[in-house]
C-alpha cells in the first residue's frame, strides 16, 4: 500500500489501409498483456521494459526507479546524450552517444521495447517518439504506466536486473518526424502543415503564462495558425488513452484533417508526443514533432509570429 500511495502522488501520406486494432497492439500494451509476456517459462526473452520515470532534480533513478519499478524494468535516463540549451532544455541526443547508450541497455535491432514512467505518461511517449526517430519501430508504451500497473494488482519491486550483454541497435535518423524552428517559420507562411498544440488552452490563449519562469523575451499564445487539444482530453482517470472513437472526435472538434500532414507541439516537447502516438494508433505513422516547442518558440520567434485568442479553424 505504501509503494502504490507513493504512485499514486508522485514524408507526408495518410496511411488510410491500416486498421485501428492492428496499429493498437503495436502502439499501445496493456498491463495484463506485459504481465503474461513478464511470467514464468513463458516469459518473452526479446522484451525490454523500460522505466523512464523522470524527476526535474535529475533524481528519477533514485526517488522514482529504485523505490518501485516493474519487475525486469531498466531505468531509462531521457536525458542522456542530451546537451539541453535555453530554449529546447530537453534537446535531441547525440546520435552515437545515444546508440551506446541503447546497446548498454540490451536493445538490439529486433527487441520488442515496451516504454512507460510513473507520472502522467508524457515522459513514456516522449521515449517512444525517441525510438522511432532513430529508426527503431519496434516499441510499445504501457497503456496507463506503472500507476494502472499497480492498480490492476501486478507486482511492484525494487530488484534491480542485469542486463547480461550489450544489445546491437544501431541508429537510423528519420528526420521526417521531427521538425525544427526554420520548418516551423517556414510552415506559419505556407500553412501546409496542421500544428497541433496540447498544452492547456488557457496558455494556448495567452491569457495566462505557462507555468515556467518567463522572461522579459518571451511570449505568450500559441503558433500562428495552429489548432489545440490540451493533453488530459486523450486520457481517462486512469491514465489509460481514451477509445478511438472519442480521440476521432476530439481531432473533427478542434478542426484536424487526419488525411493532411500533422506537426505535434506542447511545451517542451514532452506531451505533445500524445498527438504522434494517437495519430499512429489510427495509421497515420509520419506525424511530426516540433520538438523545440513553444518554449524555444516564445523565445525566438518575431512578434508577428504569436497570436492570441482561439484557434483557427482549418476548413
Amino acid at each position: 500500500m505504501k509503494i502504490l500511495g507513493l504512485l499514486l502522488t508522485s514524408p507526408k501520406h495518410f496511411k488510410s489501409h491500416q486498421t485501428i486494432s492492428s496499429r493498437y497492439f503495436q502502439t499501445l500494451v496493456t498491463s495484463t498483456w506485459l504481465k503474461n509476456q513478464l511470467g514464468g517459462a513463458s516469459a518473452n526473452s526479446n522484451l525490454r521494459v523500460l522505466d523512464a520515470s523522470w524527476q526535474s532534480n535529475g533524481q528519477g533513478y533514485e526517488q522514482l526507479y529504485k523505490q518501485a519499478h516493474i519487475p525486469r524494468a531498466v531505468y531509462f535516463d531521457l536525458y542522456k546524450c542530451c546537451t539541453g540549451t535555453k530554449e529546447i532544455p530537453l534537446n535531441l541526443p547525440d546520435p552515437e552517444c545515444w546508440t551506446t547508450y541503447i546497446q548498454s541497455l540490451g536493445v538490439s535491432s529486433d527487441t520488442h521495447v515496451v516504454v512507460y514512467d510513473g507520472q502522467n505518461m508524457r515522459l513514456a511517449l516522449r521515449t517512444w517518439w525517441l525510438f522511432r526517430l532513430f529508426g527503431h519501430e519496434n516499441v510499445s508504451v504501457l497503456d496507463g504506466g506503472l500507476i494502472k500497473w499497480a492498480e490492476d494488482g501486478y507486482e511492484i519491486t525494487v530488484e534491480e536486473p542485469s542486463v547480461e550483454k550489450p544489445g546491437n541497435f544501431k541508429c537510423k535518423l528519420n528526420k521526417f518526424l521531427m521538425r525544427t524552428f526554420e520548418d516551423i517559420q517556414k510552415n506559419v507562411k505556407t500553412q501546409e502543415e496542421q500544428v497541433v498544440d496540447v498544452r492547456d488552452t488557457k496558455a494556448f490563449e495567452g491569457n495566462v503564462p505557462d507555468s515556467v519562469e518567463t522572461t522579459p523575451e518571451s511570449r505568450n499564445g500559441h503558433i500562428p495558425g495552429s489548432l489545440n487539444i490540451p493533453y488530459q482530453f486523450f486520457f481517462n482517470e486512469d491514465m489509460t488513452f481514451k477509445s478511438k472513437e472519442v480521440i476521432q472526435d476530439l481531432f473533427e472538434d478542434a478542426g484536424v484533417d487526419l488525411s493532411k500532414p500533422i506537426v505535434s507541439s506542447c511545451f517542451l516537447g514532452l506531451t505533445g508526443c500524445a498527438i504522434n502516438l494517437t495519430t499512429h494508433l489510427m495509421g497515420k505513422t509520419d506525424t511530426a514533432l516540433y520538438y523545440g516547442s513553444w518554449n524555444e518558440w516564445r523565445l525566438r520567434a518575431k512578434d508577428n509570429e504569436c497570436e492570441t485568442g482561439h484557434p483557427r479553424m482549418k476548413g
